[in-house]
């Protein structure tokens, strides 16, 4: 099976509403969600888009950044905030770059919190009165190099508007509280941009149904139907699985198996083989890490140790070894600085309550 880099049932329900209401079996359901992804690929390469090419925009990258472009609703003469935001935005991206833009009001109750939040977070740009977080307009990219980062940054400058930007690369509370308000909107591959349409739509059409002009930057415009765009093009941010949001990783299982269970408590297996690779193909990140003198134990602890800290992606199943596989993100503490992100691809064997570790990179 094609491997399926995301699969979004967290600001999602239809798959979950679906299943439940329809009471469908695990096996029935693998197989409704590797229509729909078949479906997404045959959608996609009629208008010219490989699936693969997309990855960068929607699984984190190691080396790679992530940012919320914070923006003051009210500095703008017109109500649409967004659009007067993204044009602004647009121009400053770099032109192959392949990224997810997510867009959402800073929404919150406890408004002190996110004074705080904002305080010890936020790069400004300029000097604000903080009056309320609703009046803040986020703008969200992932897949970003420092360059990027520095020039959208000074750029953004020019727009009486921008107020600063918050890094969201490593894990935090202000990451986790941007991922709660924003939602994505472009897929950005190229000079094309990819958004959704309403579901029914026809997908042999591309229509720009946003309020935003992309065509004037020089933009293609490439359009499918919501519950595809949704489900498999939408961009999670990085937090963790907390309770009432498990759904996400069990459909997420139920892609690549038609056994569910949830792996949290399952043992973490590195077998004297696989840490001797490790050792030897490996060594240099595994340094990086402060892992090279780490014995097999200490590392499938750790493992064990975030598996409830991120979501899983990079979704596959080899029928020709029988093996279903996953990737999950891992952050290290580091003692003098930013943690180290090592990616762990993990076998998934439910029957044996068992994650077998294939590689870490």
């Amino acid at each position: 099976m094609p491997t399926i880099f995301t699969l979004n049932s967290r600001s999602n329900v239809m798959l979950e509403v679906i299943r439940d209401h329809f009471r469908i079996t695990a096996p029935r359901m693998y197989q409704e969600i590797q229509r729909l992804h078949k479906n997404l690929l045959e959608i996609l390469e009629s208008k010219n888009i490989k699936y693969e090419n997309l990855r960068a925009a929607l699984a984190p990258v190691m080396d790679r950044r992530e940012a919320a472009f914070i923006f003051d609703s009210t500095a703008f003469d017109s109500d649409l905030y967004g659009r007067e935001a993204f044009m602004y935005v647009l121009p400053l991206l770099e032109p192959k770059a392949t990224q997810s833009i997510l867009v959402g009001d800073m929404i919150g109750e406890d408004q002190h919190l996110i004074v705080e939040i904002i305080r010890e977070s936020m790069v400004l740009s300029r000097s604000f009165t903080f009056k309320h977080s609703t009046l803040l307009y986020c703008v969200y990219i992932n897949n970003l190099s420092d360059t990027a980062i520095h020039r959208l940054h000074q750029g953004l400058a020019n727009c009486p508007a921008y107020l600063g930007h918050i890094p969201t690369t490593f894990g935090s509370r202000a990451k986790t509280y941007v991922s709660l308000c924003v939602c994505s909107f472009i897929l950005k591959n190229g000079k094309t941009l990819i958004v959704a349409h309403e579901d029914d739509r026809d997908n042999s059409e591309n229509i720009n149904i946003t309020l935003y002009p992309l065509e004037e930057f020089g933009y293609r415009v490439a359009s499918l139907q919501g519950r595809y765009f949704s489900i498999f093009l939408g961009f999670k941010i990085e937090r963790p699985s907390h309770k009432g949001f498990q759904v996400d990783t069990e459909l997420a299982l139920n892609s690549i198996s038609d056994e569910i269970t949830l792996f949290y408590d399952f043992d973490v297996l590195l077998d004297e083989k696989k840490y001797g690779y490790l050792i030897n193909e490996k060594l240099g990140k595994l340094k990086k890490a402060g892992l090279d003198s780490a014995d097999r134990e200490y590392i499938s602890s750790l493992i064990q140790s975030q598996l409830s800290a991120n979501y899983i992606y990079n979704l596959s199943y080899l029928e020709e070894y029988d093996v279903m596989k996953f990737n999950i993100m891992l952050e290290v503490p580091h003692p003098t600085g930013h943690p180290t992100r090592m990616t762990a691809a993990l076998e998934y064997i439910p029957a044996k309550k068992i994650l077998r570790i294939i590689t870490l990179h």
